[in-house]
């Protein structure tokens, strides 16, 4: 049984919740709360998989009480249900809240956002790491894209376009301003898998007010230096990654999402940098020790990688699933029940083993006998036969990008 806290100051929309939502019974154990303060006593005595919460409530709004929620009670799933017209309130709820539905909600969409984030737990059997994760209310950025979009945003002619290609260099403000443009509650018809359709969706005042006024993101900054992990080389190889994903000949809604996959796979390093990093300079040790994958020396010291981490995130801040999937797949790729061919999981994992490959000197050499192409599983999709054709493709990406490295200085 999933237990479910709802909370309204109205109690005819607590009534009406539990009406619309009686079908459940037999799967969900469901509260109400009249306010904030009530909420908060019920989670102190009783433990929540998810709360949902309206957003306007006397002495205690749904912003402020989520924020309490995710010092407290972190491992609490929480979701925003507030009226569309109430737009810049729940924007207050961006840092803290992870997902957004819009009222009148229906109900096969609030089951399924709440069923598909419990689900995401069996990514990440560690309940610490679970908490840890779902604290998480921002990544973090570069300093210098930091400032960059805060000084474009200051532009009041600044072309979204403009935006968009700033936006999509960093992949903390990337997953971010995903999650939001995905939710419920900018009542869009269909997923969004870009970053510029995402910006031209949230238009310039959301992103300024975001930025300028919610501020959802904030600059890497390590308590000390982490051994072996530096902030501009994790950058550089996710966008390399994207670059590669963009020229693979697969169709266009494909690519647009793979794009996307690949930048943000490894997001789970911001994560285990930022909130874990004593543990993930040991896991990153002993892959330069032992010259073995990291992913392989994160899951033997921790039990996780940083794969199902960043990918459950992003499934709790209700990224289209497919990405989702090939982010948390993009090391252990399987060909079951695939058609073959090149689909998000397919292209992410390709991406990131020749974005690796790309920056030596040698086809297959990456660093530390990190050699993630997965032979078997190209095979299995029909794809072997293309790889000596890719490899030279991202080895021009890299001549491109420091050809224009170089003329930029």
């Amino acid at each position: 049984m999933k237990r479910i806290l709802f909370v309204d100051d109205e109690p005819r929309v607590l009534d009406g919740l539990g009406r619309m939502l009686r079908p459940q019974r037999k799967l969900w154990e469901m509260s109400f709360a009249n306010s904030g303060e009530e909420a908060l006593a019920m989670l102190a005595v009783k433990p929540f998989d998810v709360i949902v919460t309206d957003m306007r409530m006397p002495s205690m709004d749904g912003a402020k009480l989520l924020e309490h929620v995710q010092e407290r009670f972190p491992n609490v799933i929480r979701i925003v249900l507030s009226g569309y017209f109430e737009k810049e309130a729940a924007l207050r709820a961006a840092p803290v809240a992870h997902q957004f539905l819009a009222k009148p909600c229906d109900p096969e969409a609030l089951r399924e956002a709440v069923e598909r984030s419990c689900n995401l737990s069996s990514m990440v059997p560690d309940e610490a790491v679970r908490r840890v994760v779902g604290a998480i209310g921002e990544l973090p950025c570069l300093p210098i894209t930091y400032s960059t979009l805060m000084e474009a945003l200051q532009d009041p002619d600044i072309p979204l376009p403009d935006i968009g290609r700033i936006i999509e260099q960093d992949v903390g403000i990337t997953a971010k301003v995903l999650q939001l443009v995905n939710s419920a509650f900018f009542g869009l018809l269909r997923e969004v898998t870009t970053v510029r359709m995402a910006v031209s969706f949230l238009g310039l005042d959301t992103l300024k007010q975001l930025v300028l006024s919610a501020g959802i993101f904030r600059t890497f900054r390590a308590a000390r230096p982490i051994l072996n992990f530096s902030m501009e080389d994790f950058q550089s190889h996710s966008q390399l990654a994207a670059r590669i994903s963009a020229r693979m000949p697969a169709p266009p809604n494909v690519v647009s999402a793979a794009v996307v996959a690949s930048l943000l796979h490894d997001t789970g390093k911001l994560v285990l940098a930022s909130r874990l990093p004593e543990q993930f300079e040991a896991a990153l040790q002993l892959s330069v020790m032992e010259g073995r994958p990291l992913h392989c020396a994160e899951t033997e010291l921790t039990g996780v990688s940083h794969a199902e981490v960043g990918a459950y995130l992003l499934g709790l801040w209700g990224l289209p699933a497919g990405i989702v999937d090939a982010v948390c797949r993009h090391h252990r790729p399987a060909a079951v029940n695939s058609p073959g061919g090149l689909d998000i999981l397919a292209i992410t994992h390709i991406a990131d083993a020749l974005a690796l490959e790309a920056v030596h000197s040698k086809p297959g050499d990456a660093p530390s006998g990190c050699n993630l192409l997965n032979q078997d599983y190209l095979a299995a999709i029909g794809m072997s036969e293309q790889l000596p054709n890719w490899r030279t493709m991202a080895r021009e990406i890299v001549t491109e990008q420091s050809g224009a490295s170089t003329q930029c200085k």
